[in-house]
């Protein structure tokens, strides 16, 4: 094995095995085991550990007692499986504060020995301290305690083991000497590029970064785009520990950036506070020209490959490396095909080296024979469709629904085909009639200030064309609020064919879809991009009260989750420079269920609830659905004494048009209304 790479797999899986110690530790405190105490009172600079007084006491005597008593305490039994991380008891400062804690090795002992790999497995040696007995009642002093818990450490992580040697192959492959990398990494902001086509490394690798399993303290991490963090968890990760933030990429994510967008991303990033900044690239394509530009080093590797998969089931399972090479020799299976969640697929305590590889082997060919699109192939298709002349005016897929205004009815008329001279019944002249009328704000009944925000409007678009009026002294946001089935999508129609504008319709429940908060975010930053892209038109959000809000009272599981929706819906919907051209009109049955700020000026201030229509605008409801057959259907009616209006032939009805009814005239009779 390369010194590099043996040197960094050493210190990567010493820190894996640290943090599995320390929430050990934190685990026996919690149950009594441990007392803790924070140095200078302070949390985030150490934890010191020693054995409480209660368990010293009481723990005394027989040591088989004594260790089923932490058994049943801490609810595991104890790791009899090989653990092939190498116990650093001699340089490992599991807590430089803890009270004798480099006198360990009294109650628990390691004889290393290398095989011909070049790796250190642990053999463990455990020596039971003969001092304390029932006839020598002697307290149970930290060091021997911090022995007898250490027989409890859970079995190697998988994943987090994988990564560690493939970061440590990638360090080996790439720098010849370790003083060169330490060069780069003292900069002020050095940028690295880790770029290893494994399926799963870059979350994986993002978590091992939040935990300080690979730099030397927690990390906070932040996103070059402002998207989900690489780890892909919503909450912070040990939020009591001091953090140092660092600006992470993912090789999927900047794929689909344009040139110009990723080069202001990245210059930001390094003209930004100080900090180390690092892009984790798991696909197949090569990196892109300006992150291989920026990169101050580049750290790659292969990917997975026979010897790799020996050290692991040497690291996990203590599985010897020659006897793993001896049987992959006569096997044949595409390792490039694993991913990380394979490996902890196969990779599991008490399992054989045979069963392992058959089913690794297994799992590489159903990769292989599968027909799921991956995240190169994603890649891939959004690279080449940039460059690619015949898909080049291809819009890209946004999840809202476009719909035209419908043409001015005299305007159908000029291009409608030629009336027959023939005599036609008044049936066949009313259903034609019928279909050329369209849903108009004007024609709508029992809408209220809505309809006449919706006039006002209408007549300030073409001021703001001719450049006469800014957009900020417009009214162009709107929330309708109202019972199920008042007509809050119809008034939405209506307002894009009185404006003649575009009507661009989605929906939180569409933003919520996938789930993950990259994903939603992504989406909603999407159906706002379409209808700046489209302006002016009308944008059309339905359902805005399941976004929830963040008044007390009103709280959701995953608050920080439904806070950031809202943070970035507010962010989408304020300023007038932001939203120049967009007509936002959005939808609730539950307005009480809306964040407060999203109500304010700027935002969705105009707020009209719609109430369930009355006998009048149930009146003008019927008579725009009728149309021109509102005479055949007034003619219809009964003769039931003396009527305001006499029954006339059909001929010589003449029809109600739905303008009527915006000017609050009565378009029925009233007793002729009851029949209607």
């Amino acid at each position: 094995m390369n010194p590099v790479t043996q040197r960094i797999s050493r210190h990567l899986l010493g820190r894996i095995r640290r943090l599995a110690v320390l929430d050990l530790y934190q685990r026996a405190s919690d149950v009594g085991l441990l007392s803790i105490s924070f140095p200078f009172g302070e949390k985030k600079l150490g934890t010191a550990w020693q054995v409480s007084g209660l368990a010293a006491s009481g723990l005394a005597g027989d040591m088989d007692r004594a260790h089923r008593l932490i058994a049943r305490a801490l609810r595991r039994a104890p790791t009899t499986m090989h653990n092939g991380f190498v116990d650093h008891d001699s340089d490992e400062p599991i807590n430089r504060w803890a009270a004798g804690i480099s006198d360990s090795k009294a109650a628990y002992q390691v004889e290393p020995k290398r095989d011909g790999a070049g790796m250190k497995p642990a053999r463990r040696k455990t020596v039971r301290s003969t001092t304390v007995s029932p006839n020598n009642p002697r307290q149970l002093d930290s060091p021997t305690m911090f022995g007898l818990l250490r027989e409890f450490l859970p079995p190697p992580n998988v994943s987090q083991t994988a990564v560690a040697l493939l970061i440590a192959r990638a360090v080996g492959e790439s720098v010849a000497d370790l003083d060169q990398l330490h060069k780069v990494l003292v900069r002020r902001n050095p940028v690295i590029l880790l770029k290893i086509p494994i399926p799963g490394f870059e979350r994986q690798c993002g978590t091992m970064l939040e935990e300080g399993l690979i730099a030397p303290y927690y990390a906070e991490l932040t996103d070059i785009r402002g998207d989900r963090p690489l780890s892909e968890r919503f909450r912070d990760a040990r939020p009591e520990m001091r953090k140092r933030k660092i600006v992470t990429g993912s090789g999927r994510n900047v794929a689909a950036l344009s040139r110009q967008d990723l080069t202001r991303h990245l210059s930001t990033a390094i003209l930004g506070d100080a900090g180390p900044i690092v892009i984790v690239d798991e696909t197949l394509m090569p990196a892109r020209a300006e992150i291989a530009a920026a990169a101050d080093i580049v750290l790659q590797c292969a990917g997975i490959d026979r010897t790799l998969v020996a050290d692991l089931l040497h690291a996990c399972l203590g599985i010897p490396n020659s006897e793993s090479l001896s049987l992959m020799e006569g096997m044949t299976f595409d390792l490039s095909r694993l991913s990380l969640d394979a490996l902890a697929l196969a990779v599991r305590p008490g399992r054989a080296a045979l069963t392992v590889l058959s089913l690794m082997a297994s799992l590489a060919e159903a990769a292989s024979d599968g027909h799921h699109e991956d995240n190169d192939n994603k890649a891939r298709k959004g690279r080449s469709s940039r460059s690619s002349s015949a898909l080049r005016d291809k819009p890209q897929a946004t999840p809202v629904d476009m719909i035209q205004p419908e043409v001015e009815p005299s305007t159908k008329a000029d291009t409608a085909k030629p009336k027959s001279t023939s005599p036609v019944t008044a049936g066949e002249n009313a259903s034609s009639t019928h279909h050329v009328q369209s849903l108009r704000v004007e024609t709508l009944a029992g809408y209220g200030e809505a309809r006449q925000w919706a006039l006002d409007l209408k007549d300030d678009l073409p001021l703001w064309r001719e450049g006469g009026l800014a957009w900020d002294e417009m009214s162009t946001k709107l929330l309708l609020s109202g019972p199920p089935g008042t007509g809050k999508t119809t008034y939405a129609k209506a307002l894009c064919n009185s404006l003649q504008i575009p009507l661009i319709v989605s929906s939180v429940a569409e933003w919520l879809e996938y789930g993950y908060l990259g994903d939603v975010l992504q989406r909603m930053a999407a159906v706002f991009k379409a209808a700046r892209e489209s302006a002016p038109c009308i944008l059309f959000i339905d359902e805005i009260d399941t976004i929830g809000s963040r008044a007390r009272g009103t709280q959701k599981a995953h608050d920080d989750y439904w806070t950031s929706l809202i943070t970035k819906l507010l962010e989408l919907l304020d300023g007038a420079l932001k939203s120049e051209g967009v007509i936002v009109v959005a939808a609730t049955n539950l307005p009480e269920k809306i964040d407060p700020a999203l109500v304010r000026s700027g935002r969705l201030e105009k707020h009209v609830v719609i109430p369930p229509p009355d006998a009048d605008a149930l009146a003008g409801i019927l008579a725009h659905h009728l149309g021109a057959d509102l005479a055949a259907v007034l003619s219809s009616a009964p003769d039931r004494g003396a009527l305001p209006m006499e029954r006339k032939t059909t001929a010589s009805v003449e029809p109600r048009t739905v303008a009527e009814t915006s000017n609050n005239t009565d378009p029925l009779p009233k007793k002729g209304r009851a029949h209607v």
